[in-house]
């Protein structure tokens, strides 16, 4: 899906400018108690303004989607040669403590191969490889993210990152993740008061941290794979093959060498899905996130605003793969993963996002957040709900 055709080019919102509440932090220019509404500055704009904004943003990006084809391949080969160096050490018989590091790390640096993936996935790198469609589609396969399913749920989450689509009407309950809609589900403070107690578990369960921790098994294997083989036949084959190539290894691997099994699959599955799913996570639930409804919905405002900028240190840039400048990819997906850094220091417009970390501070911020207020336009916790509720 490209990114011209998400946005809209011939909607107006009336000639005029939206009204919009102002909030003190638009008038003082710092935000209010619970990190409340940040100002953007399209909020003055109207519909005409900004698709012209969108329009302009998209032209300044578009140098920054042509791929060096040798960077690519050599990022694609040093990642490679780590993740299986990382593989080799955790494998091997010597002292636990040493295999349990190289375990962490392989976990880690499987992050960045996904990233890849993501990318290739995008047509961002190596486009029109048979060798790397054949080896990204058998990855994403092993890591239980079938290509067919990853695709249709990501490229949704592009086309309508952040529109709030409410609660799920006539769907199965899904525990972790939309499988179709590429996102953790999000219901109103309207819709939650109106819930039943059924509901309302359902909910607390899909927005609990356990289930990032445990994304391996409750995102990958559950929503992604397991759900799909009752929601998307089109799709079962590939959910199929790929819960039997796991199954097929564990079960191997579990009667011939489980020490293999503990370092080399387990650990560094759990590490590096806990990782990978809470950075998906905070990209799109952070303090200052917004999510207009359909009619307010537009594609390049809220890929800039509505996705964070993840600041982290070279090392864990490099296991994430620059996942973190994630507002410049929401603006153009097209743009290699190594050309992120350069397209926000050019463009203007990409250099003030809401900028959030893995410090514990800011992980406990994100983690809090599990309803989107309409009336305050900001994500509150169920604390500031039941607050509220009782005033």
């Amino acid at each position: 899906m490209s990114v011209e055709a998400t946005i809209r080019t011939d909607e107006q919102r009336g000639g005029e400018a939206v009204p919009r509440t102002p909030t003190l932090a638009q008038v003082t220019g710092a935000p209010t108690q619970h990190d409340a509404v940040h100002p953007w500055f399209t909020d003055a704009m109207n519909r005409e303004e900004l698709t012209r904004f969108g329009k302009d943003l998209i032209r300044q990006t578009l140098p920054f989607t042509v791929e060096n084809r040798r960077l690519s391949w050599w990022h694609f080969w040093s990642t490679l040669a780590v993740v299986g160096a990382f593989a080799v050490a955790a494998a091997t018989p010597w002292w636990w403590p040493v295999r349990l590091v190289f375990s962490v790390l392989l976990g880690f640096a499987l992050v960045r191969m996904f990233v890849l993936y993501h990318d290739y996935m995008h047509g961002a790198i190596l486009r029109g490889s048979r060798f790397a469609d054949l080896f990204f589609k058998t990855f994403g396969l092993l890591l239980l993210a079938p290509p067919t399913l990853w695709k249709q749920s990501h490229d949704y989450h592009h086309g309508h990152s952040c529109q709030y689509v409410g609660a799920e009407k006539g769907r199965l309950p899904l525990l972790s993740t939309h499988t179709d809609l590429g996102t953790f589900p999000l219901i109103s403070t309207h819709e939650y008061a109106r819930a039943s107690r059924w509901k309302r578990l359902r909910y607390r369960i899909a927005r609990n941290p356990l289930m990032i921790l445990l994304g391996s098994q409750t995102i990958f294997v559950f929503s992604i794979c397991l759900v799909s083989l009752i929601t998307q036949p089109k799709h079962r084959l590939w959910a199929l093959l790929a819960l039997a190539i796991n199954l097929a290894s564990v079960v191997a691997l579990m009667n011939y060498a489980p020490d293999v099994l503990l370092f080399s699959l387990l650990i560094p599955s759990l590490v590096g899905s806990a990782l990978g799913t809470y950075m998906f996570y905070c990209q799109h639930n952070f303090p200052g996130v917004r999510y207009p409804s359909r009619d307010e919905w537009d594609y390049m405002e809220t890929a800039v605003f509505s996705s964070s900028y993840m600041r982290t240190g070279s090392i864990m840039a490099w296991f994430t793969a620059n996942i973190g400048y994630h507002h410049v990819h929401h603006a153009n997906s097209g743009i290699p993963f190594y050309r992120l850094p350069e397209a926000m220091e050019a463009i203007p417009a990409l250099r003030t996002p809401t900028v959030t970390s893995l410090h514990p501070r800011d992980i406990y911020r994100c983690l809090k957040l599990k309803l989107w207020d309409p009336e305050q336009r900001r994500l509150v916790s169920f604390r500031e709900f039941h607050q509220q509720a009782t005033r």
